[in-house]
């Protein structure tokens, strides 16, 4: 196999002047760096990777940046935009980065894929690095945010409906006749919690139903974390917990079903319990897990397919924003089947 030193020597110039060829790391003069590329291609070195993407101004690799991977969301997310690559972009390489929603573990991460060379990125932001992303689009590299947006950053994004959602989710508990609706609300960056806390809001409006601030406890969004914060809520005299939890994600409702064993409660007898994503085992628990499902597999191959429309076409279109929809999957762990539920929201 070619080494940099053979592309050197073949070329006429020092490893030095092929490396920063290569890295675009330095000015090189236009007949040099064209000695140097064909010194590349006639080598075969690196597979005639770095020739190809050189002559195209263009690597072939994309960048995936998720919040937390251990997310049964983000894990099927990953799946669906891995899919889609390997589906229609044969030629293109993915490189995935998990930053636990860890804003300076992201700000490095990017920079760690930029040096790649990356031709576009798709990105479900911690937070916190907007004048990044954003000065990262206007070099001209394509972005596709999923999941999340960023205040300010002018970019294609995939998201879902969490509003209604959360609207939905609350309403099948109000109709069931829970009025002590209490909210495991997870401690993160992301305009999606809040979202659907604003969901859970209006539809306790629609149904007149006050919002009992007490109900309301915010927990890192970690398991051990949420079944601690989730203990402190459910711990109450009968009297002062509420009867049914409203968790904004995943680790809020694995968390809650913890504390409830923990304490000796059961669910859904003592308090029911319902989720906002969909967890791939949510069958497997005993109750049955009642859910708002999220499309996190389409919403992967979505994003792909707008980044690679994007980087086509240039930024010449405004930025895109593709919303799917949710959906309720009632099962046990309320204690009842779906019942009328309450208007629409209008939020």
């Amino acid at each position: 196999m070619a080494t940099i030193l053979d592309v050197a020597r073949r070329a006429g110039v020092s490893t030095a002047t092929v490396s920063h060829v290569i890295n675009e790391s330095r000015v090189v003069t236009p007949e040099t760096k064209q000695r140097v590329l064909e010194a590349i291609e006639a080598l075969h070195y690196r597979r005639d990777g770095i020739a190809r993407s050189l002559r195209r101004s263009r690597t072939g690799t994309i960048g995936l940046v998720v919040s937390d991977i251990t997310n049964p969301f983000f894990s099927e997310l990953v799946r669906g935009v891995e899919d889609a690559i390997i589906e229609k972009h044969r030629d293109s390489n993915l490189i995935l980065c998990n930053t636990d929603e860890d804003t300076e573990k992201e700000r490095r991460s990017v920079e760690t894929l930029l040096e790649k060379r990356i031709d576009g990125l798709i990105f479900a932001p911690a937070g916190g690095n907007e004048s990044q992303i954003s000065h990262l689009i206007t070099r001209g590299v394509p972005v596709v945010m999923v999941d999340r947006r960023l205040p300010g950053v002018e970019a294609d994004a995939v998201l879902v409906d969490n509003v209604q959602g959360a609207y939905e989710l609350t309403a099948h508990l109000l109709g069931l006749g829970h009025r002590r609706i209490g909210v495991m609300r997870a401690d993160l960056r992301a305009g999606s919690i809040e979202e659907r806390l604003h969901g859970f809001e209006a539809a306790m409006s629609a149904a007149g139903v006050p919002v009992d601030p007490a109900l309301i406890v915010t927990s890192p969004s970690e398991v051990d974390e949420a079944t601690r914060v989730a203990a402190s809520l459910i711990a109450r005299p009968s009297v002062q917990r509420p009867s049914a939890v409203f968790c904004t994600n995943n680790f809020m409702t694995l968390g809650m079903l913890r504390a409830i064993v923990q304490e000796r409660l059961r669910c859904p007898q003592d308090i029911a319990v319902a989720g906002f994503d969909d967890l791939p085992w949510a069958l497997g628990f005993h109750p049955q897990l009642t859910a708002i499902a999220q499309p996190a597999y389409q919403m992967g191959q979505v994003a792909v397919d707008l980044l690679f429309a994007r980087m086509s076409e240039g930024a010449t279109h405004p930025p895109e924003q593709r919303k799917l929809e949710t959906r309720l999957m009632v099962r046990e762990s309320c204690g009842a089947t779906l019942v009328q539920p309450l208007a629409r929201s209008t939020a």
